[in-house]
């Protein structure tokens, strides 16, 4: 299943003082959401990745739940360490499930994970991988048809 990536999701998955903090430096910031944005940037660079090996949800910021937790570990540590005074958070733990998401994302096309519902995707010219070469360049078939 393919879920949205936002703050509440991140949010609802941390301890509670990490949540309380994290809110707490999103708004002191200044910056107009900036936990949304960061979840932003994080889906499109995991979507990106997949988009190389399988077709994705069409709905912007949708992740697979089959990666879920190293897409977690990767806002995790990039909220933490855009933030002010979050970075004393990262501790040993948290550092090493950010070393393993970045491990799995750059080894997406060993993992698995569902296709989106039909009616969410993307059309099959979007995925970005190649398609077959049948032919030369001078457009003449080399399977001589």
């Amino acid at each position: 299943m393919w879920i949205p990536l936002t703050a509440q999701t991140l949010l609802s998955r941390v301890t509670a003082a990490e949540a309380s903090r994290l809110s707490t430096a999103a708004i002191d910031s200044g910056q107009t959401d900036a936990l949304e944005e960061v979840a932003a940037l994080v889906a499109a660079e995991w979507r990106g990745g997949l988009r190389r090996v399988t077709v994705v949800d069409s709905r912007d910021g949708y992740v697979p739940d089959e990666i879920l937790p190293h897409v977690l570990a990767d806002f995790r540590y990039r909220a933490f360490t855009r933030l002010p005074g979050m970075s004393g958070l990262l501790d040993d733990l948290r550092v090493a499930e950010w070393t393993r998401a970045n491990q799995v994302r750059d080894n997406l096309h060993k993992v698995s994970v569902a296709a989106p519902d039909a009616a969410y995707a993307e059309s099959a010219g979007s995925s970005g991988k190649p398609g077959p070469a049948v032919s030369d360049p001078d457009e003449t078939s080399i399977l001589g048809w």
